[in-house]
């Protein structure tokens, strides 16, 4: 119950990040693609962590209302993805994928075309874990198993295909360090 009542939070904090200091931009907000997916996410995460491994069999009567609302939002985010409080999404038409082996921390800001995946190591049990305050530009792509730590920029179509300590900007394919620190 503790598990569902985060979620509950989280979800909170989700809405609240996106709505920043405006307030009456959650009206809005309430059918945005990304409010929207980031919402089945939730919901579909609260239900997995209350019945376990059952809510693979439960879900496949709710498929007729998760499948037009995750096509609406373009967002597919794996409801045994780990994910903190705080994801934004900028531009959700572009689409967004998340791997059901995620750990990500908190403050999650995906630009669009982003795809956080996994290769089959993943299934294996390798760490694919990303740390909080991620910022992943437009068409990055993470591809674990990786580490990442926390305060981390992605730039624009930037794929990450190994490890990287916090406090850094990766560009490139594959992905290098550009700097240290963000200042």
């Amino acid at each position: 119950m503790a598990k569902i009542r985060e979620q509950l939070l989280f979800l909170c904090q989700d809405y609240k990040r996106q709505t920043g200091s405006k307030k009456l931009r959650m009206i809005y907000l309430w059918m945005g693609r990304a409010s929207v997916g980031i919402f089945i996410y939730r919901i579909e995460r609260m239900m997995y962590l209350f019945l376990g491994e059952n809510w693979k069999m439960i879900r496949l009567f709710f498929l007729p209302f998760i499948y037009p609302l995750s096509a609406y939002s373009n967002l597919e985010i794996s409801y045994k993805a780990d994910i903190g409080p705080g994801i934004t999404v900028l531009h959700a038409s572009m689409g967004v994928v998340i791997s059901a082996f995620a750990k990500i921390g908190k403050n999650l800001t995906l630009t669009g075309g982003n795809v956080i995946g996994g290769k089959k190591e993943v299934r294996e049990g390798k760490k694919f874990v990303i740390g909080d305050n991620l910022n992943m530009g437009a068409n990055a792509v993470i591809l674990g198993p990786v580490v990442l730590g926390d305060n981390i920029i992605i730039g624009a179509m930037t794929l990450v295909n190994k490890n990287f300590d916090s406090n850094c900007i990766l560009v490139g394919v594959p992905a290098k360090k550009i700097s240290k620190d963000k200042s």
